[in-house]
């Protein structure tokens, strides 16, 4: 009984987390990056459809790292949509803290816009933060 009581707090747990995701959407509704599935997965390490109590301790904390940086992207990714539409256009683009640091050797919007529509989904915006910031960081070294 206590695998199953165990297996249910975990069901609990990833469900709560994909909730959490999901509720800092953006208006415009992006989908969040891992759903449940996903996130089963990258904790079942030996792959046997079975998330041990060992396969859960050891990838809790990565876990829960993920989730605040998902959270923090999405709460940024807020803010800087000034307008609420959802999408980050080049105007609310030049507000980015790392493309201001940049200036003019930061990358044009279109260098991060992979469906081509003039705007950053989020998804495409946290690619964009992921290359400023290791363009940033080489920077420093």
């Amino acid at each position: 009984m206590r695998t199953n009581t165990f297996t249910a707090t975990v069901a609990g747990l990833l469900m709560a987390a994909a909730a959490a995701a999901q509720a800092a959407v953006p208006a415009a509704g992006t989908q969040p990056q891992a759903g449940t599935g996903a996130i089963f997965a990258a904790l079942d390490t030996n792959k046997d459809g079975t998330l041990s109590r060992q396969e859960f301790q050891a990838g809790y904390p990565g876990l829960a790292r993920a989730i605040a940086l998902e959270l923090r992207l999405r709460e940024q990714f807020q803010a800087l949509d000034a307008d609420h539409s959802g999408a980050i256009e080049a105007g609310e683009y030049a507000n980015l803290e790392l493309v201001r640091r940049a200036g003019k050797s930061a990358p044009a919007l279109a260098g991060f816009d992979a469906n081509h529509d003039q705007k950053l989904e989020f998804a495409e915006y946290v690619v964009a933060v992921r290359r400023l910031a290791a363009r940033a960081a080489a920077g420093k070294k």
